[in-house]
């Protein structure tokens, strides 16, 4: 959250609000809000996953007239579902449409679609569009993300040939773009790219996936970590090239040409998967605090902060909220459609009168590209070195299964230790990492410390595990580590009897 937030503001008049609503709703909501539905009203700006799921969630548990206006073309949607369309894994883009308008429709929602909000007038409690006027009492402003696009133009629009997977459409577009096209060069080491570069590959696409940076997911993953995932690109025929900024000339649609340094490649399309920005513009112009990471300053309930002090009828989350990290205490954004999920439910009971609070994250993540799947949860090695953390590491290869059980496949884990506590983790290898990260994370937010890691009992059975797990290894690493840079005499050679007495 916010980096102003504190618990003297939740415990304050925030609560204080809360506890009004309690009062109030029950007796208001049975009255009169079936003879006036303007009685409450609550208006979502942003039909992305935070947006609906928060109106649905509303929805539940009251009678208040809902207006989602969003200016995408479609509801409810899995955005992260887009590149296995592009790699023909899911038939078609409709199939990843998980509620259509006639869902909101039968359960009272107004959703109002590719209409775009101008601005918020938070005095008048309005909401203004090209198309009209919308009061509220209550508003939830989820307005997401938008691509980060580094690329300097003479106009503000892409060239025709170059695209963004910002929504659905987008995919769509692409998607139409791609059954002529024979060679793609993709922009962005991050997850997106990583996974729509496999996806495009495994169609016969000659691929070519450009980073400036000098490893794939460097805000994620080191560069051991990284390697892993770059061999398998390359194992499939991506061709990656990493460390080097690309020029897209403005007249691309002819040309048809990138060029890396001394080098150009010839390309049919360039997708643009350089990350995203919180979309706060709206916010910023209405006079809501923005913070130090970039989106929305929000309390513990998800009030967004103005004029010194948080609002009790002004609500923000998904991509454009900040959140506040588990281990540094830092603010920062989450990507992530579990976060967004979590956030509707917390700003849904607020809105209705049940008080609900939402926490510091671990963020646990996870990919696949191919047959790789690869994640992570907690502190990154790029988090660590920009702000001074030390950390003590430990690496282990294994497998998934037992070593003569057939379709065994490899294994990477490393994890990150902060003062004796687990605080992150690196994972990649052919099965088993989603299980793997959730368990990781739940150690993390319980602050597991290496003695209790090194007692650890697991389960075994030859299809689905070795006899020792590699995490084990992993953990006597960092043991070995620590050792190393005596900040810990502990031998994992010894018993632990004799490491603890």
């Amino acid at each position: 959250m916010g980096s102003d937030f504190g618990v003297k503001d939740a415990a304050g008049k925030v609560i204080q609000t809360a506890g009004e609503v309690q009062e109030e709703v029950p007796e208001k909501v049975s009255a009169q809000a079936r003879i006036d539905k303007n009685l409450t009203r609550v208006v979502i700006i942003g039909g992305g996953a935070c947006g609906m799921a928060a109106a649905t969630k509303i929805r539940r548990q009251s009678d208040f007239k809902i207006t989602v206006l969003s200016s995408d073309s479609h509801t409810a949607y899995s955005h992260c579902g887009i590149p296995f369309v592009l790699g023909r894994e899911i038939e078609s883009f409709e199939k990843l449409i998980v509620k259509p308008p006639g869902f909101f429709r039968e359960k009272n929602i107004d959703v109002k679609l590719n209409e775009k909000v101008r601005s918020i007038d938070l005095t008048k409690r309005v909401a203004l569009t090209g198309e009209g006027a919308y009061p509220f009492d209550k508003l939830v402003i989820a307005t997401g993300s938008l691509p980060f696009i580094s690329r300097k133009s003479q106009a503000n629009i892409l060239p025709y040939g170059i695209f963004t997977l910002r929504s659905l459409a987008d995919g769509m577009l692409f998607g139409k773009a791609l059954e002529t096209a024979r060679t793609v060069c993709i922009v962005g080491g991050g997850t997106i790219g990583i996974e729509c570069a496999s996806a495009l590959k495994k169609r016969g696409i000659k691929t070519i996936l450009i980073t400036r940076s000098k490893d794939l997911l460097s805000s994620q993953f080191d560069s051991e970590m990284s390697a892993i995932v770059r061999a398998h690109l390359e194992t499939l025929g991506v061709e990656v090239i990493t460390g080097e900024p690309i020029f897209l000339p403005e007249n691309f649609w002819k040309e048809k040409t990138v060029f890396v340094k001394d080098r150009q490649f010839p390309a049919d399309l360039v997708l643009l998967a350089t990350g995203v920005k919180p979309e706060v513009y709206l916010a910023r112009e209405a006079g809501i605090d923005i913070g130090k990471a970039g989106g929305i300053v929000v309390n513990e309930m998800l009030q967004v902060k103005a004029g010194g002090e948080f609002l009790p009828h002004v609500y923000a989350g998904g991509e454009c909220a900040e959140v506040t990290d588990l281990v540094t205490g830092e603010s920062r954004l989450s990507q992530l459609g579990t976060t967004a999920r979590r956030m509707a439910d917390v700003i849904g009971n607020n809105i209705t009168g049940k008080y609900s609070t939402f926490g510091p994250l671990a963020d646990p993540w996870v990919a696949v590209a191919g047959d790789l799947q690869f994640g992570g949860v907690g502190l990154t090695p790029e988090q660590a070195e920009r702000q001074g953390i030390k950390v003590v590491t430990g690496f282990s290869r294994g497998r998934t299964r037992a070593s003569y059980y057939p379709g065994r496949k490899d294994l990477y884990i490393k994890l990150h230790f902060k003062d004796g506590c687990l605080a992150g983790a690196q994972l990649a290898g052919g099965e088993g990492i989603k299980e793997r990260i959730d368990a990781l994370s739940l150690a993390i937010r319980k602050k597991t410390t290496i003695k209790d890691l090194l007692s650890l009992e697991t389960c075994y059975a030859p299809p689905v595990s070795m006899l020792v797990d590699p995490l084990m290894p992993a953990v006597k690493d960092a043991v070995r580590n620590m050792r190393k840079d005596k900040t810990n005499e502990l031998d994992p050679d010894k018993s632990s009897d004799e490491r603890y007495g």
